[in-house]
């Protein structure tokens, strides 16, 4: 593995270390290619997380300039946190030309899908097949590259209630894979999360299963570092259990043309 397309910088309101101190890091590791994906959020009731993007593109072109002479390639990108809900979403990706657009459902009915909160009231079932709804939905509807960290729902879940039944979520969860491999997008193995709770291998694994069966052929593994340490943290187990279904790891030539990207221009 040689790529990493899924990070957050200093951009971020959560993330730790500038993108040039990101790029150093990436060079250190001998990766080829890296996405600075940072926060983009439209919900009110969540701190306001929006680029300064003269700032941040200017970042994006010294370290082109510094870290390409060490074989880094730099993509700017942004990760949209429920964008097929907010027409601003839209108009962000017409007025930027972003290399890496990534998808995210941070957002559940106004609640925070990382809390354990979200599932105040109901049952964890439930809360997890309306996530899969709304992500469907978002896949749908919303113009990105790729599908970032389905599994995120069951960081809190998994906390609360144990490991995922997850062939009780057959049905929604293969509903948001099939829409994914029919809208050109990639599906993420986030491998953040990865050797870290009970289970979680296992889910990962069925669900990758079930996108391949859906036709899904490359998946974008990627380590949503908020820290410059934690770059490809985990790489090689998330490529073991995609290469187990005959998945493969996308690098620069397999990000979808939904959003054409402008890798060519550097």
């Amino acid at each position: 593995m040689h790529t990493d397309f899924h990070m957050h910088s200093t951009h971020s309101i959560d993330g730790h270390h500038s993108i040039d101190e990101i790029c150093r890091q990436a060079v250190n590791m001998g990766l080829d290619a890296i996405a600075v994906t940072d926060h983009v959020e439209w919900i009110s009731v969540s701190p306001r997380q929006f680029p300064d993007y003269e700032r941040y593109f200017a970042d994006i072109e010294a370290a082109r300039t510094r870290y390409g002479r060490d074989g880094l390639t730099v993509l700017s990108g942004a990760e949209l946190g429920n964008p097929h809900q907010y027409p601003a979403a839209a108009d962000l990706l017409n007025a930027y030309n972003f290399d890496v657009v990534i998808g995210s459902i941070h957002w559940l009915d106004g609640r925070n899908i990382h809390l354990s909160s979200v599932f105040e009231g109901r049952d964890p079932y439930g809360v997890y097949a309306d996530y899969f709804a709304e992500m469907t939905r978002m896949v749908r509807l919303a113009d990105f590259h790729i599908l970032a960290h389905f599994d995120r729902i069951f960081m809190p879940g998994v906390d609360a209630f144990g490991p995922v039944a997850i062939a009780r979520l057959e049905g929604p969860v293969r509903k948001m894979l099939d829409a994914t491999v029919q809208h050109g997008k990639l599906l993420e193995v986030n491998t953040k999360l990865l050797d870290s709770r009970p289970g979680w291998n296992e889910t990962m694994r069925t669900v990758l299963g079930w996108y391949r069966e859906a036709g899904g052929t490359y998946v974008s593994i990627n380590s949503d570092a908020h820290r410059a340490q934690h770059i490809g943290q985990r790489q090689a187990v998330g490529l073991e259990l995609a290469r187990e279904w005959g998945l493969e790891p996308a690098g620069i030539d397999q990000l979808p043309t939904a959003i054409t990207p402008a890798v060519a221009s550097f």
